[in-house]
Parts: structure tokens; C-alpha cells; sequence
């Protein structure tokens, strides 16, 4: 189990962004899309604000996604549902196919539309061990009756608009011409994903993280271990949370993931340049069983040759199936769509230079052991173990539960990846604890919201432990 308790490690150590896609299908992702807003005319169904849980964008506004294709049409959506929407996604009561579909999310809902979010909702919930009201049969598609539905999912014996009302799931009118309107797809999402939260929220069901506070001279810094990968059963995360990054200035990350220019300039690091190529550096018999599991992903070899060792290291780490744990779903994809959808800054403490080259120098005969043995162990048994190592670190993120956490990080592993992981810690924590202690002590009263990978802040000798050591307290959440 040592090269699953490096893979592991990695996990909580370096975003995995700057590695090279398989072809496994990303409709199933969610879609954290560059929005542009543009004043328009307010269509009929967006006059009533009663879907919007910030007043900063209840204007109606048409907002559409950028195409990538003719063959993908953009979605089609009001602003003030974009929130609802995303959240929708994460939390997996919303297919991210559908935005892929040139869907126009103002229209009346479908049937099957219908039927496929109540039964996604209630999957979520009682796999949350909550009980509902059972099956729910649609039949018109009015406001009323996606109003009744949601009672039905929530286990409650009467209908009562109050009752919802008074939860701020519904915020719209009680007129009853209003209430037997076929309503908008978008809507029924909005309220379905208020619902579901609400209850999950209420009830604790809600992944806790690894939380910390840390205060002096009136500036406020909080700071959450992240986990680079996820499924959408981590969401949604605790409001208290949140609440804290709402509330914060900024939100500063390992990398800023939103500057697509450096991004494409670090890209170049993954491939060689000077005439070489990886079977040059991992020999004919080990290029070849790497080759061979790439193919099976549909990387074709032309593409697999030109990668240098610590990039095909970094994308073997994890399994490109549609069902696998994924980057699209990790802690740092919903904390940018969050700060981009409340307008908060971010910020980074490192920069993806730092990392693409703290990752290409790392040695190289120690990555091509590591790839060895991942690719032994995936030869073995697939991503099987690999995919269960990653969910009990997910259940421990969820849960809040440090020490099962640092068991896991403790673990000891082979040579090879106890030098990878000491090259990824150790100088890392100091630097970042030097930064977090600057934004500590300027003047002006700030709050900053720092995310991290989990292992920086869980151990007692990480970023935590090293600002314990400069005397402040650090509170757990």
C-alpha cells in the first residue's frame, strides 16, 4: 500500500492542474464557465425576482456561456439562477451534460427534466440517511405542482406554500394564476438545490473540511485544507464555511487557477524540447506498459512520447473514468466558481511556476520508480485501490476528522515518494506560514480566506503548527 500512500499525499499537496487531460468524456463535470453579463431587456419570466439569493443580481440579465463549438451550443440562462446553478452541478442534482446540450434553461421544464431531478434529489438526501416522502408523478409542470413535489420530497405530510416560503426555498408570489404557470427548467433547479441544501444544512449532513481561525490586530485569516479531487456526495459544504469566505477580502489559493495565460505558458514545461523523449528516459519495457494503460484511456502514442516523467507521473495519479474521483469536482473548482459568482479576489501564495518547476526538477530517477510502481499496482488491480484510498480521504475531508486524516498522512511510503513528499512539504509550509503571518500583522483589518491542500495544514509540523510556533493561537472549527 506505500505507492497508494503517495499517490494519496499528492493529493493533498499540489493541484493537480498542470498535467495533461485523458479523453474520458468531462460532460459529467461541472462547468465553471467565464460569465458574461449584458444589459437586456427583462424577459416575462424573469420579472419576478423570487429566484434570487443575491439582491446584487436580481436585474434580469441574459446570460450566456462561451461556445466551444457549433456542435455545443451555449446554455442559455437568467443571472439570477447562475448561483442556484453551480450549485446544482456540485452537489449532483444538476447533469453538467445538460450544459452541453444548448439547453435554454428559461423554457418551460420537460418531463423527463422533471422526473430526473426529483429522483436525484431524493437519491442525495437519503444517501444522507434523511428519510422523503418517496416517489413523486408529474403531471402538469406548474409552479404549484414542482412546489407540491418539493413538500413530497421533504417528508412533510401537507403541502403549505407558508412553509417553504418561510424556508426561502420559494421567494415568489402565492397568486394563483402565478402558481399554475408552467415553470422555467431553471427555476425548478433553483428550488430543488434550496431545498436540498436547506435540509442537508439544517440537519448537519454537510462536509465539515479541515476549518481554521487565526486573529491579531484585527485582521481575521481563515484557512481550509482542501483535497485537489472530489465527488459531488462532499457537497454541499458547511455554511459556516461559506459564510467565512463571503465574508472574507480575499480568497487566497495555492495557484490562482484563473489565469489561463500562465497556465498555457507553464503547459510547455509537461512536454520535452531538446530532442529527447520518455521511452529515452523510462527504458523500452517500462514505456511500453505505460503506453499500454494510456491507450486504454485513448491517449495515443504520439502524444504520450512527448511528456516528460513528472508529467505522466502526475496524470497516471488519478483515474480519467466518468466515475472516478476528479479535479472538476475538487475543493478548489467550487471555491473559484464561489469567489467568482460573489466577486471576491483571488489571490495565490505560490504561483504556477513555483510548482511546474518545483514538480519538473524534483529527480528524476525517483519519478521513474514512482511511475514503475503505480503502473504495477494499476496493471494489478486497476484503479480499484487507488480510487477507495482517495474516497476515505474524501469521507475523513467530509467529516472533519483530523486524525483519521493524519494517520493517512503518516503513513510511511517507499523511498522514492518519501523524498517526493518531503520535497513537496517541508520549505513549502515555511514559506506559506511566513505569508499568512505578513497578512497577519499589516495594518487595516483585513479577512482573508486561505485554501490549501490538507496536507499544509492537518500535521503538527505544517503551516498550523509552524504559526503555533510564532505564537498564535490557531483556532479549530
Amino acid at each position: 500500500m506505500k505507492k497508494i500512500k503517495n499517490l494519496l499525499l499528492s493529493l493533498g499537496l499540489i493541484p493537480l492542474l498542470i498535467s495533461p487531460t485523458l479523453a474520458a468524456d468531462e460532460k459529467l463535470a461541472p462547468q465553471v464557465v467565464e460569465i458574461k453579463v449584458e444589459e437586456v431587456k427583462a424577459n416575462a419570466e424573469d420579472k419576478n425576482p423570487q429566484n434570487t439569493l443575491d439582491k446584487k443580481i436580481e436585474e434580469a440579465h441574459e446570460v450566456k456561456s462561451k461556445s466551444d463549438s457549433k456542435k455545443n451550443p451555449s446554455p442559455s440562462y437568467s443571472s439570477w439562477a447562475v448561483k442556484d446553478l453551480s450549485d446544482a452541478q456540485f452537489m449532483g442534482i444538476l447533469p453538467a451534460k445538460t450544459f452541453y446540450e444548448g439547453r435554454d434553461f428559461r423554457k418551460a421544464v420537460a418531463l423527463e427534466d422533471a422526473r430526473e431531478t426529483y429522483k436525484l434529489s431524493k437519491d442525495k438526501l437519503e444517501k444522507s440517511g434523511l428519510k422523503t416522502g418517496g416517489d413523486f408523478a408529474f403531471k402538469d409542470l406548474s409552479r404549484l405542482e414542482v412546489l407540491n413535489s418539493i413538500s413530497k420530497l421533504l417528508n412533510k405530510n401537507a403541502f403549505d406554500i407558508k412553509d417553504l416560503r418561510d424556508s426561502k426555498i420559494f421567494l415568489g408570489s402565492a397568486d394563483e394564476k402565478y402558481l399554475k404557470e408552467k415553470i422555467p427548467f431553471q427555476e425548478m433547479i433553483c428550488l430543488y438545490k434550496r431545498a436540498v441544501n436547506k435540509v442537508l444544512q439544517d440537519e448537519g449532513k454537510t462536509s465539515k473540511g479541515f476549518f481554521y481561525e487565526v486573529n491579531n490586530k484585527g485582521n481575521k485569516i481563515y484557512m481550509l485544507g482542501s483535497i485537489h479531487v472530489g465527488r459531488d456526495w462532499i457537497y454541499p459544504i458547511d455554511e459556516e464555511i461559506l459564510n467565512a469566505l463571503k465574508s472574507s477580502d480575499k480568497l487566497f489559493m495555492e495557484i490562482d487557477t484563473t489565469n489561463k495565460k500562465e497556465a498555457k505558458k507553464m503547459e510547455e514545461k509537461l512536454y520535452y524540447k531538446d530532442g529527447k523523449n520518455l521511452k529515452d528516459d523510462l527504458g523500452d519495457e517500462l514505456y511500453a506498459r505505460v503506453l499500454r494503460i494510456f491507450k486504454g484511456f485513448g491517449l495515443t502514442e504520439d502524444k504520450l512520447i512527448k511528456l516528460k516523467p513528472w508529467a505522466v507521473y502526475n496524470t497516471l495519479s488519478l483515474d480519467p473514468r466518468l466515475d472516478a474521483p476528479k479535479a472538476s469536482f475538487g475543493v478548489e473548482s467550487y471555491f473559484v466558481a464561489m469567489s467568482l459568482l460573489n466577486k471576491i479576489e483571488i489571490g495565490e501564495l505560490e504561483s504556477m511556476e513555483f510548482q511546474a518547476n518545483l514538480l519538473a526538477n524534483f529527480d528524476q530517477d525517483a519519478y521513474i520508480k514512482m511511475i514503475e510502481s503505480v503502473t504495477s499496482e494499476i496493471e494489478r488491480n486497476g484503479y480499484k485501490n487507488i480510487n477507495e484510498g482517495v474516497d476515505k480521504m474524501l469521507l475523513a475531508w467530509s467529516t472533519g476528522d483530523r486524525d483519521k486524516m493524519k494517520k493517512i498522512l503518516s503513513r510511511p511510503g517507499d523511498e522514492a515518494s518519501e523524498k517526493f513528499n518531503e520535497a513537496l512539504l517541508s520549505e513549502r509550509d515555511k514559506k506559506m506560514a511566513q505569508k499568512i503571518d505578513a497578512m497577519l500583522k499589516k495594518d487595516g483589518k483585513k479577512t482573508y480566506f486561505i485554501l490549501v491542500g490538507s496536507a499544509h495544514l492537518v500535521p503538527e509540523n505544517s503551516v498550523t503548527g509552524i504559526l503555533k510556533n510564532m505564537g498564535y493561537e490557531v483556532i479549530e472549527k
